[in-house]
């Protein structure tokens, strides 16, 4: 292999032409591309940060969300409760109310019970005492000597 300086100096100027002719053509469009990309890089980034702060801010939000949920569920826990007892010292205001009603009634009926039975009692022990007075008289007495005479023992009794 023989070595020409000739081929060195021709291949030197067709690499600087060839340089010269590819970064006269291509360098725009390869600077352009490379902008673009740089573009679309920093578009993405930009997007990838405003995600991640939308992110933030939604999940911010959602735990605030979430705890007034929690206070609200809280609060209405709160709210059975006060009315659960309320309704319970309701029913129990009632029941007691009947029970009492349910009292004075018996009493009221023992009363009437009570003065049937004495009434009873007065009409039994008017007629003992009618039948003893007719045979102690031995004569016949009649009702309204018998009335008369009830009469007159329980006014003296």
């Amino acid at each position: 292999m023989d070595f020409h300086p000739e081929d060195v100096i021709i291949s030197l100027i067709n690499i600087t032409v060839l340089f010269f002719l590819l970064r006269l053509i291509l360098w725009k469009h390869v600077i352009r591309f490379l902008a673009d990309r740089k573009k679309r890089v920093q578009s993405e980034m930009d997007d990838v940060e405003k995600s991640r702060l939308d992110v933030d801010a939604r999940i911010e939000e959602y735990d605030k969300k979430i705890g007034e949920l929690e206070e609200r569920g809280q609060d209405l826990m709160r709210e059975s409760r006060a009315k659960a007892h309320e309704e319970s010292d309701r029913i129990i205001s009632e029941t007691q109310e009947k029970a009492q009603e349910i009292i004075a009634e018996a009493k009221a009926r023992i009363e009437e019970e009570k003065e049937q039975a004495l009434e009873s009692s007065r009409e039994e022990a008017a007629q003992l005492a009618t039948i003893m007075a007719a045979q102690i008289l031995k004569r016949e007495v009649s009702t309204s000597d018998n009335d008369n005479v009830v009469d007159e023992f329980f006014k003296d009794v």
